[in-house]
């Protein structure tokens, strides 16, 4: 039997799979209703141009990391710009992958607190959700990413159940046809930082991916081109089946869509319960992605032999944040943080990182030629 935990790389294909999987959540279902607030009936708009936003936030990620083939953020940030500003950047990486972590939490144990596990305290759930994390991320990367490979496989089950509100679509929905409203699509495209949750783990993922034929920034399109275009037929879907009026105006508007379906002749009910449990896997890889970055960009930036230690660490502080912010006021006010932060890294500190890499980079060639 051939040992996984010894098979601590993966292909750049794996890669890709890996970065893609941990993309879709349980995280937008309560974040839809604010997308199609601002963008309406053409939240599909804002789906496609988020995509292709958050994808080249993903591909300025991956050339940032070519530069440093072997090394992860943790390593090369600070001896490169020192270690303030190196480890106040990593500070803010490790913030951003805790934010994923906590929302991936709350959002997946609300959720099935209500519509499946009723009678079940919040608190149980939610540290039960964790100890399964902490089991799987205790694991080497090949485990790991065995597990990944076999959850995978929830994503299109998902998709199926969700494609069923196609029997509710009504064309009157999406009129009128050309946008209106593009001031209300951009400000859409801010509260995808939940549909596009955790692909920032690359920066310490990198170099456990074996260069191919392929390069990693075309695989990782790959994966954003296809969960864009689920978000795009999705979001069509579901203001089709019940209006963009009904989907901003409840708190979870997929299930809700899911709860007006009916398919006569058969013993099928409560469809939407079934959507949630395939929830569960696909937000739990995220969960999985996001600790391991965590831990093993820690291990690397302080130089320990073992990312297990790590783990305890963070455990508490993601367990009383989650129990914290039970509360709707306290939840929102934490998925704006959580906003603002995700959109200051990605779309602020990766650029000047990479333009401060290139720029040192260019001296050092000039100085060679001058000599």
């Amino acid at each position: 039997m051939a040992n996984l935990e010894r098979k601590s790389k993966m292909s750049n294909w794996q890669f890709g799979m890996v970065i893609t999987s941990g993309l879709l959540t349980a995280r937008l279902l309560p974040t839809t209703s604010y997308v199609v607030s601002y963008a309406e009936q053409f939240a599909w708009f804002s789906s496609a141009l988020a995509g292709l936003i958050f994808y080249l936030a993903a591909y300025l990620m991956i050339r940032l990391g070519e530069q440093f083939p072997r090394e992860t953020i943790g390593e090369y940030i600070p001896r490169l710009f020192g270690n303030k500003f190196g480890s106040a950047v990593f500070l803010i990486f490790i913030t951003v992958l805790l934010i994923n972590i906590i929302n991936c939490v709350t959002s997946l144990t609300k959720l099935t607190t209500i519509f499946l596990f009723d009678q079940t305290p919040y608190v149980v759930l939610v540290l039960m959700l964790l100890l399964a994390v902490v089991y799987c991320v205790m694991q080497e990367w090949g485990t790991i990413l065995r597990v990944i490979q076999i959850l995978v496989f929830a994503l299109p089950l998902l998709y199926i159940f969700y494609s069923l509100i196609w029997l509710n679509f009504e064309p009157l929905n999406l009129l009128p046809l050309w946008p209106d409203n593009f001031i209300g699509i951009l400000r859409g495209i801010v509260f995808h930082t939940a549909y596009y949750a955790g692909y920032e783990s690359l920066l310490v993922l990198l170099p456990l991916a074996r260069s191919g034929e392929v390069s990693f920034a075309r695989t990782v399109g790959w994966g954003f081109l296809i969960i864009t275009l689920i978000y795009v037929i999705g979001a069509v879907a579901l203001v089709g089946g019940i209006s963009a009026q009904t989907v901003a105006s409840v708190p979870q508007p997929v299930v809700y869509a899911m709860k007006s379906i009916e398919l006569p002749g058969t013993f099928i009910e409560r469809l939407e319960n079934y959507m949630i449990m395939f929830f569960v896997p696909v937000t739990y890889i995220s969960m999985v992605i996001s600790y391991f970055a965590l831990v093993e960009g820690c291990r690397k930036y302080l130089k320990y032999n073992d990312h297990r230690t790590f783990i305890p660490v963070f455990l508490p502080l993601i367990f009383f944040v989650s129990i914290f912010i039970d509360t709707p006021q306290r939840y929102d006010a934490f998925r704006y943080f959580g906003m603002y932060v995700v959109l200051f890294f990605s779309f602020v500190v990766i650029p000047i990182l990479l333009f401060l890499v290139w720029r040192k980079k260019g001296r050092k060639k000039n100085a060679k030629r001058n000599r």
